[in-house]
C-alpha cells in the first residue's frame, strides 16, 4: 500500500475517533500514526501504552480534551509505560 493510501485510510479512522479535530490536526496526526505504524509501535501495544497513544494523537488532531473519555486519561496516567515512539509536538492550537 502506498503511504499516500495509508494517511488517507487512517485520517477516515481518526475522524470518526475525533469528532472535534480540526482538518489539519486530522491531517497530521494521521501522518503521526501512519509513521508510527511503519516504524513498528503498534506491534505490542496493551491497554495502558495505547491510552497513552490515543492522549498523543488526540493532542496533535486538535481534539477537544473533554471529549477525550476519563477511562483513557485514566489509563495513560496511571500506568507506569514508556513511550516507544517519539512524542509528537501539540497540535496547531496548543501548547
Amino acid at each position: 500500500m502506498q503511504t499516500r493510501s495509508a494517511v488517507e485510510i487512517a485520517r477516515a479512522a481518526l475522524r470518526e475517533t475525533f469528532s472535534t479535530a480540526t482538518e489539519e490536526g486530522l491531517d497530521n496526526a494521521a501522518r503521526q500514526l501512519v509513521r508510527w505504524g511503519l516504524e513498528g509501535h503498534g506491534r505490542h501495544l496493551g491497554t495502558d501504552s495505547a491510552a497513552l497513544m490515543y492522549v498523543d494523537l488526540a493532542q496533535v488532531a486538535d481534539e477537544n480534551p473533554e471529549m477525550i473519555p476519563p477511562r483513557v486519561y485514566e489509563a495513560a496516567e496511571s500506568a507506569d509505560v514508556r513511550r516507544t515512539w517519539r512524542r509528537p509536538s501539540a497540535g496547531p492550537g496548543r501548547q
